[in-house]
């Protein structure tokens, strides 16, 4: 994917929305986090994008441990780069190795980057599956649900894009793994775009306000730990929710 804005279309007018906003139907809450540190874009990112990226800290003069970590890296992808490189031969490896490995970003709309709908409810139903984990004794409701899928019907992020308040990301992360393959061991490279320490708001819809205070505390709780957005194995995307506040 590239860094395309998405086309922001027109409201859909339904004929009971009116209904729905003076009944009891749905209880909303406004939600607002602040991540601790990066949250990391995990949307598949243009090579070309990247091999720009490359091609700039390869011929950073100010950046010289990237440049010697990068020289390794190719090297040990089979690229064998010269400590001394020309200007012709940076840009052929640049464009090699972007076309070769991964990048990923965020989300963009009119409003910058965004997180989409889908990863803040399941970062939900991840936090309700830790925290109340299926037992024959742990149902929730009159269905009587596993409490993961009980909040998975009942429980709606209304904002289809929830913006992070950056234009474009604060910097490119490089993730260095190892694989092994018939050849052996080799890096493997990927790139990450971020956002440092950014806020994000958006409203629950709960059906029936079903889900108690008590139990939103729990998961949310949990979820400031579980994080947001790419690598979150590693840290990344940990955030407090510094408002919870119902409409």
């Amino acid at each position: 994917m590239s860094t395309a804005t998405l086309t922001t279309t027109t409201p859909v007018v339904g004929i009971w929305d009116e209904i729905e906003e003076l009944s009891n139907l749905f209880a909303r809450y406004r939600v607002e986090i602040q991540f601790t540190d990066r949250v990391m874009g995990g949307i598949p990112q243009n090579p070309k994008i990247i091999e720009g990226w490359l091609r700039q800290r390869f011929t950073g003069s100010d950046d010289a441990e990237m440049r010697e970590l990068l020289l390794r890296t190719l090297d040990q992808l089979g690229m064998e780069p010269d400590a001394e490189l020309t200007r012709e031969q940076l840009d052929e490896i640049a464009k090699k190795a972007a076309a070769e490995q991964k990048g990923n970003t965020f989300f963009r709309t009119d409003a910058g980057c965004c997180l989409g709908d889908y990863q803040i409810k399941a970062m939900l139903k991840e936090a309700t599956s830790i925290i109340y984990p299926w037992s024959p004794d742990n149902k929730w409701g009159p269905t009587r649900k596993a409490p993961r899928s009980f909040l998975a019907e009942r429980v709606f992020i209304d904002e289809k894009w929830v913006p992070l308040g950056r234009m474009e990301p604060d910097g490119k992360h490089l993730q260095i793994g190892q694989v092994t393959g018939p050849k052996g061991p080799r890096s493997t490279l990927t790139y990450y775009d971020y956002c440092e320490r950014p806020t994000a708001t958006f409203t629950v819809f709960s059906l029936e306000d079903m889900v108690k205070p008590d139990q939103w505390q729990r998961i949310l709780l949990t979820g400031q730990r579980e994080g947001l957005g790419a690598l979150r194995s590693m840290g990344h995307g940990q955030f407090k929710v510094i408002a919870f506040d119902r409409l």
